[in-house]
């Protein structure tokens, strides 16, 4: 991991709003299809390609390919970060130490907790399976 300047990993507003079009189609967009799905909001041409341009510098999003839009090629963009691995890096940003990342975790639980109808057991039980993959990965490093 570099070291990389504090400001530069985040975005902007706006920059998030796209995120969340690419994290909740989850399927490649051209800037033309970012601008029919967004048909409601100020954006305009220029300032979309000024958008995915940053994410591109960011990290955030690559392109996947290339599709024909009438007599012009259109570039197909994906995320290449996910919404939580995006929004782990905020948490991160916030100042929070690697030992409270587990009470990070437990807050969020009470955050959701009985919002969602599912009981905390299957959280439980998908948080000691994560646990689990990391016990593996680490004995592997290690070995």
């Amino acid at each position: 991991m570099g070291m990389m300047s504090k400001k530069g990993k985040f975005l902007t507003t706006s920059e998030e709003d796209l995120m969340e079009l690419f994290w909740e189609r989850k399927e490649p967009l051209t800037s033309v299809e970012i601008l029919d799905i967004s048909a409601g909001r100020s954006w305009n041409g220029n300032y979309v390609h000024m958008m995915l341009r940053s994410l591109l510098k960011k990290g955030m999003i690559e392109v996947c390919g290339s599709v024909q839009c009438g007599t012009q090629y259109a570039r197909q963009f994906i995320p290449v970060v996910t919404r939580e691995q995006y929004a782990a890096k905020l948490v991160m940003s916030k100042g929070i130490k690697r030992g409270s990342i587990a009470e990070v975790a437990v807050a969020m639980v009470n955050e959701i907790s009985g919002s969602d109808g599912k009981g905390e057991e299957s959280l439980i039980q998908e948080l000691e399976e994560m646990i689990a993959e990391l016990k593996r990965k680490e004995s592997k490093g290690n070995g």
